[in-house]
């Protein structure tokens, strides 16, 4: 409604204008409310209609050309369209309902093509400005999405029970090898300096995350010792391509966590190249229990990889559980050191 209400007082307004030059250019004197006052309401009558339906076709143009990848062919088309409509509309109605002139016709045809081109220059960058600030807020807002889902991946890393597991694993090992217990703390706080320093990147290569890995797995074996295995074969060609942090580190950890792991249930993790197209993480099943925390896990890796690729994560669930991961290739800034 405020629309509508805007788009008559500038009409209005537009047409008192338009009336005094006409009616002076034609009379020497300015026009009086008592003996012109028909003429006035005719013409910001005219004026009005006219403009509400030349913004409706420049609503239905904006359909067919956009703005944003056409903006010359969309300004020259809304003004030669725009100017064919009113020109007819307007002089037409003004002819027949007013009988102006023609030197009238001619004056009133130029100040309409004149506010025409200045309106459409307008609504043009009144457009842009709008689609600009639009994506503004979009960008805003899908980042404040990555942040959240990458939040979600820190808290599994530092949340109470996983400092608990790793501060009894210490407690243990420093009464069994000292030596060991010291290398667990290393690789324990290569883990954290990972997740830290990379809690705000949105991607990191395919190198750093295997290092991660590697250190979580070295904290995983001090539990498990030879009853979890991880394998990894990767050409090094992938190495310096890239992965959302912490991906392949989850997938592992679901494993884990969904699987009992004993010396008559073995756990493999394996971590190849599909084509040099796709990473995949696979692992054998032992007993296993689906738990709501697989699909979460599962879910925040899929909706952080549709920032990156329309390429889908695939997952099986078969003999052996197998998630496929898209290779992303080179991106602006990501994260170099764990």
């Amino acid at each position: 409604m405020k629309k509508y209400s805007t788009l008559v007082l500038l009409c209005t307004l537009l047409a008192i204008v338009f009336f005094v030059y006409i009616f002076y250019s034609a009379e020497g004197r300015f026009p009086s409310l008592k003996f012109e006052a028909y003429e006035f309401i005719v013409f910001t009558f005219i004026i009005n209609v006219t403009a509400f339906i030349a913004w409706q076709f420049d609503k239905q143009l904006d359909k067919w050309i956009d703005w944003r990848t056409h903006f010359l062919l969309r300004f020259i088309s809304g003004f030669l369209l725009n100017g064919i409509l009113v020109l007819l509309l307007s002089i037409t109605a003004s002819v027949l309902l007013l009988e102006i002139r023609n030197d009238d016709v001619i004056r009133m045809a130029i100040l309409l093509i004149i506010t025409l081109f200045i309106s459409e220059i307008f609504y043009g960058l009144f457009y842009s400005y709008r689609y600009y600030a639009k994506t503004q807020v979009e960008a805003m807002q899908l980042e404040r999405l990555q942040l959240e889902l990458q939040f979600q991946s820190l808290k599994t890393q530092i949340s109470p029970h996983y400092l608990f597991n790793c501060l009894n694993t210490v407690s243990s090992l420093l009464f069994k090898d000292t030596a060991m217990a010291e290398q667990f703390i290393r690789r324990m706080a290569d883990t954290f300096r990972y997740v830290i320093d990379n809690q705000k990147e949105k991607l990191v290569t395919i190198s750093n995350e295997i290092e991660f890995v590697k250190a979580y797995y070295y904290l995983l074996q001090a539990r498990y010792e030879q009853h979890l295995t991880l394998e990894i074969n990767l050409p090094k060609n992938l190495y310096n391509t890239l992965i959302p942090p912490m991906t392949l580190q989850l997938l592992v950890e679901n494993a884990v966590k969904h699987n009992k792991i004993s010396k008559e249930q073995p756990l493999l993790i394996y971590i190849s190249a599909l084509d040099n197209t796709r990473i995949v993480v696979s692992n054998s099943k032992t007993s296993t229990t689906q738990a709501e925390s697989l699909q979460i896990g599962l879910h925040n890796i899929i909706n952080r990889y549709q920032f990156f690729t329309t390429e889908k994560i695939t997952i099986k669930n078969e003999t052996r559980f197998i998630v496929s991961l898209p290779v992303i290739k080179a991106q602006p800034k990501v994260a170099t050191r764990i």
